[in-house]
């Protein structure tokens, strides 16, 4: 961006016409990459493309006609055309995904914004060299014909800002929104231009050297926020605004009953969010689509965000539960798992103190097939903490499953009953 804002001004101060090709090559990239896309992404291209167009137009005028009111506007609007560079950057290197870069190149937008940051500054610091410290204010001879330029500019800008926010309202794009937004600093700016150049006409003191100031600052201002979001970005700082959002999002969500962590990393103008929570439902199935629920609600509310990763463990009681398998005497462990006759579940505090001690008969052993699958189903819908058995042969599915769950199996030989 510093590169291209140099190439500007000079081509504008040579009266050559390298700047045209370079933004005519530039206007045919772009065009080729969006000509397909949705309507959001050809609003931002429009707008970058108008804005474009009226800054350099701006410095050219400036330039020519020796006001220096006029180029310092027309620097200030380069910092707008390169926000609005940047998300169009961003929405074309999202798609360049690759196994060495599987979350996409959005970092490389903000690298951009620090180097096109460096731009604006210095341009902004040119100007005040110049103004201050050198040559002074430049005027332009015909104010009139200036003011006029500037006029018609901001009727341009003003149409289509009201334009570009129609658009953002039905089409629900908080992205578009906040481009067109974003015209009014350039409005703002150009109001200043003519409220300079008709007080210096009416020989108001240092009205000009005013309205400079106030363009330079606006300047600084813009170049102060690409810095810092970039630098945010960058360092992988949280975003505690897009943050509080997505956990008010997620535990509003019925089942869900604590969100244990929850991180959102802000990468270019998007972000990727990673929640660990506990949900109320024990069925591995409901429990999916819950979580397909809570992705896609996410992604509806809130546009930015670009990927969201949940893991989650169903909500477990504030207490232990021990099953133990026992024989048709209802004081052996059996050695059989899903044929068991009795089950004997002991819940206890978690320092030890009982609270329930409850003999049941096992319905899974009248099955005719999948009593240990059965079973193993009834163990996990009670949050069972702990299974203890005789001595056996047990599928290696359920013993697999039960690990995963973080349940413990134990087989002893036939130890007398826990009471």
């Amino acid at each position: 961006m510093a590169i291209f804002l140099a190439m500007v001004l000079s081509s504008a101060q040579n009266g050559t016409i390298g700047t045209f090709q370079t933004y005519k090559a530039l206007l045919k990239a772009m065009l080729s990459h969006i000509k397909h896309s949705d309507e959001k992404q050809r609003w931002l291209l429009a707008s970058t493309l108008l804005n474009t167009t009226l800054a350099i137009t701006k410095i050219t005028w400036g330039l020519v006609m020796e006001s220096t009111l006029v180029t310092a506007d027309g620097i200030h609007s380069i910092s707008d055309v390169f926000s609005a560079l940047l998300i169009l950057l961003a929405l074309y290197f999202s798609a360049h995904r690759s196994e060495r870069f599987p979350y996409g190149l959005h970092k490389l937008e903000d690298m951009a914004a620090l180097l096109g940051g460096l731009g604006i500054l210095f341009a902004g610091y040119e100007i005040i060299h110049s103004v201050f410290f050198e040559q002074g204010i430049r005027t332009p001879e015909s104010i009139w014909s200036t003011i006029g330029f500037i006029a018609a500019i901001l009727l341009i800008q003003t149409v289509f800002y009201y334009a570009e926010l129609k658009a953002a309202r039905r089409l629900n794009s908080p992205g578009v929104r906040a481009d067109a937004i974003n015209w009014l600093g350039d409005i703002g700016a150009g109001l200043v231009v003519i409220f300079g150049l008709v007080a210096h006409h009416y020989a108001i003191p240092y009205a000009q050297e005013a309205a400079v100031m106030i363009i330079i600052l606006m300047i600084f201002q813009g170049a102060f926020d690409v810095f810092k979001e970039a630098l945010l970005s960058l360092l992988d700082a949280a975003d505690m605004a897009i943050e509080k959002k997505v956990r008010d999002l997620v535990i509003a969500e019925p089942g869900v009953t604590q969100i244990k962590r929850l991180t959102v990393r802000k990468s270019g103008s998007v972000y990727f969010a990673n929640i660990e929570l506990s949900i109320a439902e024990t069925s591995i199935i409901e429990a999916h689509k819950q979580i397909d629920n809570i992705v896609d609600k996410l992604h509806k509310e809130i546009e930015e965000l670009e990927s969201v990763t949940i893991h989650y463990e169903p909500d477990h009681p504030p207490y232990q539960t021990i099953v133990e398998l026992l024989a048709a005497d209802k004081k052996t462990l059996s050695n059989r798992f899903g044929a068991t006759p009795w089950l004997h579940v002991i819940k206890k505090h978690p320092d030890g103190s009982l609270i329930s001690n409850l003999l049941i008969e096992n319905t899974s052993k009248d099955a005719p097939k999948g009593k240990a699958f059965l079973l193993a189903a009834w163990l996990i819908s009670r949050h069972t903490d702990t299974v203890i058995m005789g001595q056996a042969d047990l599928d290696e599915n359920i013993v697999a499953l039960f690990k995963s769950l973080g349940m413990t199996l134990k087989q002893v030989a036939t130890d007398p009953v826990y009471q």
